[in-house]
């Protein structure tokens, strides 16, 4: 066939579903952006007052049957950023029509929140052949409008110039808020709860800060409902599940949690001994990058730190990072289920239901990773952030499966211990207590002031996947403040 007869066609083939094109249309101004053409998404927000940012979004339909409005798009900076999000409002909710609103981030960093909800608590769980969904009883949307975002850019849909510091992404989130908001003030009304696991332990405290910050230049300059740039983000609790939030306090338990936890060792204890022994000195090199802040002294603390405390793990046969109790096995990241959730999410009918670009989708991007790792973020600690936080009066919930290796329980409740704010004294006398689910006993409570730490019982690295019942609870008695 001529290319000529093939050009002429294709709008008609395209409209019989034949094909898809790729509609691009580019925006005047300092940097072109790639997008869809305009006429197919629902919404594209701009205001003068953030020109360098745009809303693009659409309804999401045949992916996942959530019960309610999908919406899923990107928004757009004109540094070439672009952050995709995928939207579920609430399956229940309240007579007033409002529920609070759940952001949930995954970690890495350059872990894709998408396999997140579609293997841990989104409306609707990856089959494990990769080709279909199936119902989630324990979705977090049961109660809650959820927006599950891939951050930092090159994280899963997500595309254009990588950052490589959670605080650099932490700017294009609050972005992000405040054009879906003033896109959708429906969704304006009532809390905003911002969760995620694991490196959201960074990504957490970091958003949360500028959040923070964001709110204060608004009550400073007064509040203007026509400017999306004054609006004021309706933050009320941040949560971290299992997160690496200051590594230097952190990297003191994995021996313990190895050879001396409740579980039954997964190492030889002369290696346990051995990382301890070498705690000292890998301590006094994370010092040296918390004082200077600069990449040299913080690359040389993570080269050494691995080394000698977190490499004797992976030596022996096959352990799974994520969890003790279990193997590794041939899935790239221990989890034949996020595999099979990868492959769901290569599928062009679903990156097209998503009104998503066309692109390889990884589950986890290296390149991601070794940024943040080369900007030396990964060895900061953002336990500062989190005090300043609490400071603040934001509700702060820190739970952890205890079966999990890399971001221990015993270690991140030994940086809940060491936190310098002005609870930290109540924080530390408070008593654990038995947290139940239904008539078991699922986990052990401490709450003082407006922290609470949970210790979720049985329950590896990726809590809501092991325990999603117990998951649930824990969100809505959260949300509704009884946890």
């Amino acid at each position: 066939m001529k290319l000529a007869i093939l050009y002429a066609l294709l709008p008609l083939m395209a409209s019989a579903g034949l094909v898809r094109l790729p509609l691009l249309n580019y925006e005047a101004g300092p940097s072109p952006m790639w997008r869809r053409d305009t006429a197919s998404w629902d919404r594209v927000a701009r205001h003068a007052s953030m020109p360098n940012h745009q809303l693009r979004a659409a309804p999401v339909n045949g992916v996942c049957d959530s019960g309610g409005t999908q919406l899923s798009g990107y928004l757009d900076t004109a540094a070439d950023k672009h952050f995709f999000f995928w939207f579920f409002e609430a399956k229940n909710k309240p007579a007033n029509g409002t529920a609070p609103m759940v952001v949930w981030l995954n970690g890495g960093p350059g872990c894709s929140s998408m396999v997140g909800a579609l293997t841990e608590l989104g409306p609707c769980l990856v089959a494990p052949d990769g080709k279909s969904t199936v119902d989630n009883p324990y979705g977090w949307n049961q109660n809650a409008n959820l927006l599950v975002i891939d951050q930092p850019v090159g994280t899963g849909f997500s595309h254009g110039s990588m950052v490589n510091n959670s605080r650099s992404a932490a700017d294009d989130l609050v972005a992000m808020l405040l054009l879906f908001y003033k896109t959708y003030p429906e969704y304006h009304a009532d809390d905003l709860h911002v969760f995620g696991e694991s490196f959201a332990g960074h990504f957490i405290p970091a958003i949360g800060s500028a959040i923070v910050d964001h709110n204060a230049r608004v009550a400073r300059a007064g509040s203007k409902a026509s400017d999306p740039a004054n609006l004021h983000i309706p933050l009320t609790s941040i949560g971290i599940g299992n997160g690496l939030i200051d590594p230097k306090t952190q990297f003191k338990y994995y021996s313990k949690m190895a050879c001396d936890s409740t579980y039954p060792p997964v190492l030889p204890q002369d290696t346990c001994a051995s990382m301890d022994g070498n705690y000292t000195a890998c301590a006094s090199l994370i010092d040296t990058c918390y004082d200077k802040q600069d990449p040299q002294s913080c690359r040389f603390a993570d080269n050494i730190c691995k080394i000698a405390i977190t490499d004797p793990y992976d030596k022996y046969v096959d352990n799974n990072v994520y969890d003790v109790r279990k193997k590794c096995g041939e899935a790239k990241l221990c989890y034949p289920i996020t595999e099979a959730a990868s492959q769901f999410l290569n599928m062009s009918w679903v990156q097209h239901a998503l009104n998503a670009k066309d692109t390889k989708f990884q589950e986890c991007s290296g390149d991601v990773y070794k940024k943040f790792r080369a900007g030396y973020d990964y060895m900061r600690s953002y336990a500062g952030d989190l005090a300043k936080l609490l400071d603040d009066g934001v509700r702060t919930l820190i739970y952890a499966g205890d079966a999990d290796w890399i971001c221990n329980w015993y270690g991140v409740k030994a940086v809940m211990q060491e936190l310098a704010w002005c609870g930290k004294t109540s924080f530390n006398a408070a008593p654990d207590t038995k947290w139940s689910v239904g008539s078991n006993a699922a986990g052990e409570l401490r709450t003082a002031s407006n922290l609470s730490f949970l210790r979720v019982f049985e329950a590896g690295h990726m809590v809501p996947m092991d325990q999603p019942k117990a998951a649930l609870q824990m969100l809505d008695g959260w949300i509704a403040g009884k946890l």
